[in-house]
């Protein structure tokens, strides 16, 4: 297939799952229903099996996921960081119950070797399939390897719309009080928003390229930075980190991709990216592997969804909102991202509602992904690799 209508055909999907979560109002959200038409292009041959590779998706689309979490950092400063500790203890607590429950039934099943593997992958997603799929490859391990992948990729067909039910139901709970609509219509625009800052450009001064290469020299320093951890610190938690920092500075602001016309095409490329391995899943694949994923997958989401509701308890927190932070370990960014924006278009009756439930769910889904996917299960690929 050609380059130019590869990429084509991803962007009719892309805007047709989009299309298909507007009228079902975010009961099947985009990025599910995008995932479901990509599998099923797959496994009918409609789409070759190297479209991104074909379409440069693969390598431009993860260069470009540095540059949106770097812009997602203008809304997590370190102010908002102190205010999201609940949200980073219920999704630890989350992950923590998801994870002895799968160890659980591993040990019971006599499939440990499964469970260890697929707890980081429960936990978070690429990066730790990346770790576990390269410790375990020329080592005997191609169905536990299956598992893996089957894991990473079919474990957003569970977690997303649970995730969507409760942020729904959190969604009109919260804008039935119009007091906590008032402050979150107006959350992002402190004081301290209008005061001149250190490094702040004025905004007749720059263009849409000046924003995007401000971004794309922060993403660089992150990256340079994290390269000096050696791994101890993943390359998009420096990026969030640092570009914290150049947003308190103002050398960042606030909607920057907005700013820089760029935000759907970087939406889009960041979103595919994440369906990337449903290339090299295949039916026979899933026959092998599909009663531990339905066990684990299981067990994970009891356990997740139990701890989160009672931390959520403990700390006051909504069970609604407690269980939908915690389940978000099994799709991550950008879907909490997304998501929340998805649930804010369908529930809210005006734009002022539209905006409170924005600025009210997605700093506490982008950090709640964040601390999961991206912090929680790297650490504990990093572990796994070693008993293997």
């Amino acid at each position: 297939m050609a380059p130019t209508i590869a990429l084509a055909a991803l962007m009719i999907l892309f805007a047709f799952s989009e299309y298909i979560a507007s009228k079902t109002r975010a009961t099947i959200s985009s990025v599910l229903a995008l995932a479901v038409l990509m599998l099923a292009g797959f496994w009918t041959g409609i789409l070759p099996k190297d479209i991104f590779e074909t379409t440069g998706i693969k390598t431009f689309g993860t260069l470009i996921a540095g540059l949106l979490i770097t812009s997602l950092a203008t809304t997590l400063d370190f102010a908002e960081m102190k205010r999201q500790i609940k949200v980073i203890i219920i999704a630890l607590v989350g992950v923590a119950g998801g994870t002895a429950l799968i160890f659980a039934a591993g040990y019971a099943f006599h499939m440990f070797d499964f469970a260890l593997a697929g707890s980081p992958i429960f936990a978070g997603g690429s990066a730790a399939t990346l770790l576990i799929t390269t410790a375990l490859d020329g080592k005997g391990y191609e169905l536990i390897i299956t598992f893996c992948l089957g894991l990473l990729i079919f474990q957003k067909f569970v977690g997303i719309p649970i995730a969507s039910y409760f942020l729904k139901k959190e969604a009109r709970a919260f804008i039935a009080d119009n007091n906590a609509v008032a402050q979150y219509a107006h959350d992002n625009q402190s004081d301290s928003a209008t005061k001149p800052k250190l490094l702040q450009i004025p905004e007749k001064e720059q263009k849409a390229s000046t924003y995007l290469a401000k971004l794309s020299l922060i993403a660089a320093i992150s990256y340079v930075l994290a390269g000096l951890t050696h791994g101890v610190v993943h390359y998009f938690v420096m990026c969030l980190i640092v570009g914290a920092i150049a947003y308190a500075l103002g050398f960042l602001e606030s909607g920057i991709l907005q700013k820089a016309q760029s935000n759907g095409l970087i939406m889009f490329l960041v979103t595919v990216l994440i369906f990337s391995n449903l290339a090299s899943v295949t039916p026979a694949m899933i026959a092998h592997i599909v009663g531990p994923l339905i066990l684990f997958m299981s067990m994970g989401v009891i356990g997740v969804l139990a701890l989160s509701y009672l931390t959520g308890k403990l700390l006051h927190v909504s069970p609604y909102l407690a269980m939908a932070l915690g389940i978000s370990c099994t799709f991550g960014f950008p879907t909490t991202l997304v998501m929340p924006q998805e649930v804010a278009s369908s529930v809210a009756s005006n734009d002022t509602q539209k905006q409170a439930i924005e600025n009210y769910l997605v700093p506490k889904m982008l950090v709640a992904g964040i601390i999961t996917v991206t912090i929680a299960s790297v650490l504990m690929a990093g572990a796994v690799v070693n008993y293997f």
